[in-house]
């Protein structure tokens, strides 16, 4: 009796552990695993500069910049949304276009310096489908306050 629970013992463990001998990564199809990563891939976004120093400038005007970028990536990029610090800062963007491996887009930033002397830091968060969620992006003015 103790012989045949040995031999039982001993042939499902040869049964377990033969199985074990194939990597788990042997096991995956090869075009499954494409297809994963590409549904759950994200793109990358390249700006040329995330940083405008508009000088000096008098307060009342209306300037812009354009912020340049690449999607470097193999995947196409969405950028969902991009919304300024203030309503004094205004982003005009592709939203939800797609932008294919290679190309590149612009996004123009407009800053109203009406009622804002002095010193003026301000962003705009670009949303996009990155492995960050987006980009942070920054300009800066001194505004000459208006003489009565």
């Amino acid at each position: 009796m103790v012989n045949f629970r040995n031999v039982l013992v001993l042939t499902t463990l040869s049964i377990l552990f033969s199985g074990c001998n194939e990597s788990a990564s042997s096991k995956i199809n090869p075009d499954n695993k494409l297809s994963v990563q590409k549904e759950n891939s994200y793109a990358e976004i390249t700006f040329d500069r995330v940083f405008h120093d508009f000088g000096l400038i008098n307060e009342g005007e209306i300037v812009k910049t354009i912020f340049k970028f690449t999607n470097t990536s193999e995947n196409d990029l969405y950028i969902v949304d991009a919304i300024g610090s203030c309503g004094c800062t205004v982003p005009k963007y592709p939203k939800n276009v797609p932008i294919k491996p290679g190309e590149t887009g612009e996004i123009e930033v407009n800053f109203d310096t009406n009622g804002r002397p002095d010193l003026q830091q301000k962003m705009v968060k670009v949303s996009a489908n990155t492995p960050s969620g987006g980009q942070l992006l920054r300009i800066q003015a001194f505004v000459e306050p208006k003489t009565n």
